[in-house]
Order: structure tokens, then sequence, then C-alpha cells
């Protein structure tokens, strides 16, 4: 099979997992927070610490780096794009929008459909880089607006998943390795990881209003960000393989193809939990129009845990 067909292969069935999620999500209500919190508190640093460990150490010296500079630098061309939005759509969660990918939920099936495991560890690498940027510095711009700069970076220093990547890391400087018992889990955690996240996200979109879609401005904002996606991490890439070099040609792919995957999710948990609502429910809401390009999550002014793909939903314990 072709690589294209074995990435459908493995997409597709996560689409219908999407489909089946949002025909039963108004039945399940208590689904999406259940799902997510299975995936936040167990499978996602799960993962994140086996793979560090088996990750090869030019992959943890220079991905994290990587992505967390070109999440960083997405801001850039959100600010741009923002002024010209006008006062419907707040900066600072456009700004975040465009500097999460959904690197976990979409990565992990498409490495594997590509390279098989190996390529796993590639896709946690980039997700440490953009999870220490988004949950972090990301989430201290936007908060600091409406809580204040102390609390803000309380709250952006309490966000469980830095303390996973630095253990993992000190873990695998020492030597250590994952215990045999923890193959079974371990062999489909990054099955499980896809299908319930693809799986919350359904369950969202069943809370979806048909007033929620604009789907001319939405195709405006997603053209801007995927341009913008490619250029900045295409230039990354040529500058590492121009100055340093030391990543192999399957790693530049799966990095390359991060380009290409829907915003990730955790930008709407940010409207709900600051209340950044300043003109009315309607402003928030169209600001996180912008959350995913393949299924909308963006939608009803509350939305629930399930709209975070790791860290953000654990700090949500610490929201007054």
């Amino acid at each position: 099979m072709s690589a294209l067909g074995n990435i459908a292969a493995a997409l597709l069935p996560l689409y219908g997992v999407i489909m089946l999620a949002w025909g039963v999500g108004a039945r399940v209500p208590w689904a999406a927070k259940l799902f997510s919190t299975i995936l936040v508190f167990g499978l996602i640093p799960l993962l994140v610490i086996d793979k560090v460990l088996g990750a090869e150490t030019q992959q943890l010296l220079v991905i994290p780096p990587l992505m967390f500079a070109v999440a960083a630098l997405m801001s850039i061309p959100a600010y741009r794009l923002a002024k010209r939005l006008g006062d419907d759509f707040d900066p600072k969660l456009l700004s975040a929008s465009f500097s999460f990918f959904n690197v976990a939920f979409f990565g992990v099936p498409v490495s594997q459909a590509l390279f098989g495991e190996v390529g796993v560890s590639t896709v946690i690498c980039a997700y440490i880089g953009s999870a220490l940027y988004g949950d972090t510095i990301g989430y201290f711009l936007i908060a600091r607006t409406k809580e204040g700069t102390r609390k803000a970076a309380t709250k952006a220093l309490r966000v469980p998943v830095v303390y996973v990547i630095v253990g993992a890391i000190i873990a695998k400087s020492a030597g250590v390795t994952m215990p045999e018992a923890a193959s079974p889990i371990l062999s489909v955690a990054g099955t499980l990881v896809s299908v319930l996240g693809m799986a919350v996200i359904g369950l969202n979109l069943a809370e979806t209003g048909r007033d929620d879609w604009r789907p001319r401005m939405m195709t405006r904002i997603l053209g801007v960000r995927q341009a913008s996606g490619l250029v900045l991490i295409a230039t990354a890439l040529a500058l590492e393989a121009a100055f340093i070099g030391i990543l192999a040609p399957r790693d530049r792919v799966i990095v390359g193809l991060i380009a290409l995957f829907p915003i990730a999710s955790n930008v709407t948990l940010f409207a709900t939990l600051l209340d950044l609502e300043p003109q009315g429910r309607g402003r928030p809401r169209r600001t996180v129009e912008c959350c995913l390009a393949s299924a909308r999550v963006a939608g009803r002014r509350r939305v629930s845990l399930g709209d975070t793909e790791l860290g953000i939903a654990q700090r949500a314990g610490c929201a007054p």
C-alpha cells in the first residue's frame, strides 16, 4: 500500500469515531469529560514518558526547541490577521489557536502509518515543544489580562505536563527504561490516545449549534494559519538541515507534516476558563471558531474539559 493509502487507512476509521461520537453525544453528556480525564491523567503522560525514554538524543535536542520556536512565531501572523479582522476576534485567543498544532491526536496515527512505532517518538518530541510553549507561555499571555500577571504566572508554572516532560528527560539521562509490565498498555496507548481524542471532538460537536458556523471567515483564518505554519516549519527545517544537520530524513518528514495538522482543541477551554467575553457571548464563540480545521469543536458558551488535549484540562482544577 502507498504512503497515502496507509495514512487514509489510519485516519478514516478515526473520522468514523468522530461521526459516531457526534451522533451519540447528546445522550452521553458526561463522556467528553471522562475521556478527557483518561487522556490527561493517564494515556498521554504514559505515552510521553515512554517515547521520551525511547527517543534518540538528537531528537530531544532539536525537535522540541524547533517546535517551541515555531509555536511562538505563529503569534505574529495571528496578530496581524486579528488587526484586519477587527473587534469580532480576541487577538490573544486567535494567537493561541495559531500556535497549537494537533500533534498528538493526528500525529500519532499518521506517523504510525508512515514509519511504524519508531515514528511516534518524533511526534512526541514535537508535542513536547508545542506543549511547553502553549501550556505555559501561551496560557500566560492570554490569562494575564484577565487574572493579572502574578496569578497567571503561578497557574502557568503549575501545569503538570511540564513536570511530566522534565521527569521523563531526567529519567532518560539516568538510563531508566520502561518496565516490561507496562508493555501491554504501551502497545495500544498510541491508538487509544487517537481514538479517545477523536471521540472527544465528536462529543463536543454534538453541542455545536447552527449559528456557530461561519464558513467564509473560517476559511480565511485557516488559510492564513495553514500558509503561516507551512512557511515557518519549512524554514525551521531548512535552517536545521543547513546549520545542524543531525535529524534523520524520517524526522524531517514527520515534523514537516505537522504543518498540515488541524488546530488543537486546547484553545476552546481558554475562553471558558478565563471567561473572555468582554463584548457579549458572541465574541469568544466567534474567536474560537478557528480552533479546529477538520472538526468543529467551537460552539457553545460553556465548553467541557474534553476540549483540552493535555495540560489545560489539568489546570482547570486550579481555576477559582
